[in-house]
C-alpha cells in the first residue's frame, strides 16, 4: 500500500481591513525574489517534512518559524506559524535578515499575529501565488 502525501496548505495573514500583508510584502520585492519565495513555498507544500535549510524555529520565540529564502544575496525571512488548522502554515509577515538579525519588532509582531489567527481564522486566506 502506498501512503499518500498530504500537501501542506499555506495561508497569509490579513490585517484588520482584510488586506493580505504577505502578498503586499512579496510584490514589493524584486521579481526574481518574488519567484524564489513562491517556488520555495511550492516545494515545501508538497513535502511531508521540511528540511532545516528552508525552515527553522526562532530561538526565544516559541511557535514562530522563519522560512529561509535567499535571492541575489538577500536573506528573505517570512515569519509564520503552524495553524490555525492541522496541515496549515500561516505566513504572518515578511522580514529580511541583515547581519544575522531580523529587524526589531518583527518577532513580537509575529507573536501578536499568531494570537489573532488562533482566535479568528478569518484573518487568514489561502496563500496568493499570483
Amino acid at each position: 500500500m502506498i501512503e499518500s502525501i498530504r500537501e501542506w496548505a499555506f495561508r497569509d495573514y490579513l490585517d484588520e481591513r482584510g488586506t493580505n500583508v504577505v502578498r503586499e510584502w512579496i510584490i514589493a520585492r524584486p521579481v526574481a525574489a518574488q519567484a524564489k519565495i513562491d517556488s520555495i513555498l511550492l516545494t515545501l507544500k508538497a513535502r511531508k517534512i521540511w528540511p532545516p535549510q528552508y525552515v527553522s524555529s526562532l530561538r526565544g520565540y516559541q511557535y514562530i518559524y522563519e522560512l529561509r529564502i535567499v535571492s541575489s544575496g538577500v536573506q528573505y525571512r517570512p515569519l509564520g506559524c503552524y495553524g490555525p488548522d492541522e496541515g496549515e502554515f500561516t505566513i504572518l509577515l515578511g522580514s529580511i535578515e541583515k547581519g544575522g538579525k531580523l529587524p526589531k519588532g518583527d518577532c513580537k509582531t509575529a507573536i501578536e499575529r499568531r494570537k489573532v489567527i488562533l482566535k479568528q481564522k478569518g484573518r487568514t486566506c489561502e496563500h496568493d501565488f499570483s
